[in-house]
């Protein structure tokens, strides 16, 4: 979304069209800002997300892991 051009003018492309944030209103920049930090917060959930799935599987595994235990060794008792 943002790049810098060799005189470090950032430069953001907003639906095909390039647009050089210098020439932003107060309102604009405060826009900007705001879309940024959207995009932020997004991947930082996203990320989330995917850290608590992962975890999640891993405790399902091993909780039918310990059961299949609890289950073997019921087993050699009943013998």
């Amino acid at each position: 979304m943002t790049q810098l051009k060799e005189n470090k003018m950032a430069i953001i492309t907003i639906e095909g069209e390039e647009y050089e944030t210098n020439d932003f209103t107060e309102d604009q920049n405060f826009m900007l800002k705001e879309i940024q930090t959207c995009s932020q917060e997004a991947n930082r959930a996203a990320y989330t997300h995917k850290l608590f799935d992962v975890r999640g599987r891993y405790m399902i595994s091993k909780l039918a892991d310990s059961l299949d235990q609890v289950d073997d060794s019921q087993e050699e008792m009943d013998v």
